[in-house]
């Protein structure tokens, strides 16, 4: 009987156990999203900061927000280009 109990706490244990486990806060940013310029011949990385940028370009032409993603090729080569004029942000 005592054998039977301490064998499934050590399974409930090692199962509860392993629910338990924080992950790590960072566990999100770990996914890197990268848009190859081809104008340009380079990468960037989608980040908070690039979507900042993107969302500035996009007030500067009065322009709806619409995930970059979604946007249209055309739009997108637009944006490359003005991000590369202002590199310095």
């Amino acid at each position: 009987m005592i054998r039977r109990t301490f064998g499934a706490l050590t399974l409930a244990a090692a199962i509860g156990g392993s629910v338990l486990v924080p992950t790590p806060a960072s566990a999100e940013s770990s996914v890197v999203i990268r848009f190859y310029d081809r104008d340009h011949h380079d990468y960037h990385r989608w980040n908070r900061e690039e979507d900042r940028r993107y969302r500035a370009y996009l007030a500067e032409r009065h322009e709806r927000y619409l995930a970059f993603q979604r946007a249209s090729r055309q739009r997108q080569i637009a944006y490359w280009r003005w991000r590369h004029l202002h590199e310095r942000w």
